[in-house]
């Protein structure tokens, strides 16, 4: 008992004197100052304290851990081609990801890949565009293990929670991060009323995840990402000259459209 008190007081002290000694009840006292007179039944156990060492980093580990929005700055990557681009982001190990629809569109083969900290470009598959929502399943072709993103339901986002958008906005400036906060789920049904349309102006169906994180032409089909990193919407386009007016598919719309390939 005492031992450990003593190792728990140590660990709290960074340098100086501790003192030791037992009151006339047989109680023992750690201090940082020596007991006044008559305190101590009998003499005073005095020991020198040491600021501990900083430990040192375990084998084989280069750089701290990543935060959670680093990690999936890590996982996004920009998509392009001769007709443009967008971004896309992994949800597999195996190099499974996923981008917007309208960012492959016309796309097989000619796609390409270029992963944070990679200097070479890796060719891209389309492997399903889904039918009604602005999304696409792709597959990077990789030979090694890929970092890549957990999905959250955004119905369980609470409004004003915090969100980040990561992509490539412009197509020149990588690995780009901006922070907003959602504000809800659009439901289409509610889109061409609020915004007076007479008809639908979208190829894209489906309920909507509102955000302000800002984002332009190159971030289409980045993630958009909660405080632990995981994926809650895909982003798909804006209001212009409204900055905090973006939408992003839900990412729920990812494990139901592609439950075939991510059984």
């Amino acid at each position: 008992m005492v031992s450990a008190m003593l190792s728990l007081f140590v660990l709290e002290a960074l340098a100086g004197k501790a003192y030791i000694w037992r009151d006339p009840n047989g109680q023992v006292h750690f201090s940082d100052s020596p007991p006044a007179a008559g305190e101590a039944e009998q003499g005073v156990e005095e020991r020198e304290l040491k600021e501990p060492p900083t430990p040192a980093p375990l084998k084989g580990t280069r750089n701290p851990p990543m935060s959670p929005i680093e990690h999936a700055v890590h996982c996004t990557f920009r998509l392009s081609n001769k007709r443009g681009g967008g971004s896309g982001f992994f949800i597999s190990p195996e190099g499974l990801a996923v981008t917007a629809k309208h960012v492959v569109r016309g796309v097989t083969y000619s796609m390409e890949a270029e992963l944070p900290g990679r200097k070479k470009a890796y060719r891209v598959r389309v492997l399903r565009k889904d039918r009604v929502h602005d999304l696409a399943l792709i597959k990077v072709s990789i030979d090694r293990t890929t970092p890549f993103l957990e999905i959250r339901d955004p119905r369980d986002l609470s409004r004003g929670e915090a969100v980040w958008a990561i992509g490539n906005p412009l197509l020149a400036f990588r690995e780009t991060v901006t922070r907003g906060t959602f504000s809800r789920i659009f439901p289409e049904s509610e889109i061409r009323e609020e915004l007076k349309w007479k008809r639908w102006q979208f190829k894209y169906t489906g309920d909507w995840v509102q955000f302000s994180a800002s984002v332009t032409g190159g971030n289409s089909g980045g993630p958009v990402v909660d405080q632990q990193g995981r994926v809650v919407g895909v982003v798909s386009w804006a209001i212009p000259a409204h900055e905090a007016l973006n939408f992003a598919v839900p990412s729920s719309y990812i494990l139901e459209d592609f439950k075939d390939y991510l059984d």
